[in-house]
C-alpha cells in the first residue's frame, strides 16, 4: 500500500526524511485530501533511473507474485466495502 503524508508533517523535516528512508517506495503528500507531490528516496530514485519501463514493469510484477505467496493479498470488493462504509460512498 502505498505511503501517504499531510502537508503538515513537513514542518517535522528529520522525521519526515526518517519516514521516506523507511517507506522503501514513494511517498505521496497531499494537502486538503488531494496529491501534491511525490518524494522518493536517493537510493530508490537512483534504482528507478536504472531501469527501463519493462524492467519496472517486471520487477513489480515479480514484487506482487512475493505478496500473493506470502499471502499478503485482501479481496477487492472487501476493501470497496469498507471505504464506501467508512467514507459514506
Amino acid at each position: 500500500m502505498a505511503t501517504c503524508v499531510p502537508i503538515s508533517e513537513l514542518k517535522d523535516s528529520a522525521a519526515f526524511a526518517e519516514k521516506v528512508a523507511r517507506a522503501g517506495e514513494p511517498v505521496i503528500v497531499t494537502k486538503n485530501g488531494y496529491e501534491k507531490f511525490v518524494v522518493i528516496d536517493a537510493d530508490l530514485f537512483r534504482e528507478y533511473r536504472r531501469e527501463t519501463p519493462e524492467e519496472h514493469l517486471e520487477r513489480l510484477l515479480q514484487e506482487a507474485d512475493h505478496d500473493i505467496h506470502a499471502g499478503r493479498v485482501s479481496d477487492m470488493r472487501e476493501g470497496l466495502s469498507e471505504i464506501r462504509a467508512k467514507y459514506g460512498l
